[in-house]
């Protein structure tokens, strides 16, 4: 699965310039100009505590957005497409999904947090009641044992969606200062339930359509299974990537300060 790079820049960095913006507890600009000041203090011995209320706290922010640095809102996260590719066993698809709408993004809930500042290490747990995603699809394989082709409007709702994100480093020193290096990222998602639905599948064929349909809603957990290696892969991917910049640019200190 493939995600456009540029949707997951702007989530990331939209999460960094929204903290920045939380009043009373974000004021400090840093010698670059760049505001973060994290209000988290990491020999705290509610640190953990600290930094879930932060992301907590971040979540009307997100779902605003911030115009004047051209990041988009969160409600509904808008994303330009998602390419779905997977080419063997039960579930064998080629996919586009384009223009999606993803509502309920800042209902999320963190259910835990870990931060290892000595051995460079974040775990996070989250947690979100419901996802609604519409938009443009087409698609063409096959789903267990049955084909499926089409193209048109689709729509889909996802209840109770859990994850792990489990982030491992290093120390970097550059120019007095150290910084978190980036080794690996782990990335892991679940879904109890979902209801799919597509229109114009098999060229507009209504019984085979909603036999398809009924059938994807109903084994949802199977076909999840089967390409989920996919999409824990593609997300940790990206990911990695964007935390890797963002650490780069700003050292321990700024973002976990003393």
């Amino acid at each position: 699965m493939y995600l456009r790079n540029e949707w997951m820049t702007s989530c990331w960095l939209l999460f960094m310039i929204s903290l920045s913006f939380l009043p009373n507890s974000i004021t400090q600009k840093v010698k670059s100009g760049d505001s973060l000041n994290i209000p988290c203090h990491r020999n705290s011995p509610d640190f953990n505590t600290c930094m879930i209320k932060v992301l907590h706290d971040v979540r009307p922010i997100l779902k605003k957005g911030v115009p004047k640095m051209r990041i988009q809102t969160l409600e509904p996260m808008f994303v330009p497409q998602i390419l779905v590719k997977q080419g063997s066993g039960p579930v064998s698809i080629d996919s586009t999904f384009t223009d999606q709408k993803i509502h309920g993004m800042t209902n999320y809930m963190i259910n835990g947090i870990k931060i290892d500042l000595d051995n460079f290490k974040m775990e996070v747990d989250f947690y979100l009641p419901w996802l609604y995603i519409e938009g443009g699809y087409s698609i063409k394989g096959q789903i267990l044992v049955l084909p499926i082709s089409g193209s048109g409007d689709s729509w889909s709702n996802y209840t109770t969606v859990t994850g792990k994100a489990v982030l491992t480093g290093h120390s970097e020193s550059r120019n007095g200062e150290e910084y978190w290096g980036i080794d690996d990222l782990k990335f892991s998602i679940n879904v109890k339930k979902a209801t799919i639905h597509m229109n114009n599948l098999f060229n507009g064929n209504k019984q085979l359509g909603d036999a398809m349909n009924n059938f994807m809603s109903q084994n949802f957990d199977a076909v999840f299974q089967e390409l989920k290696p996919v999409i824990d892969e593609a997300i940790a991917i990206i990911l990695k990537d964007i935390i890797k910049k963002l650490f780069a640019k700003f050292p321990v200190k700024a973002l976990f300060p003393i």
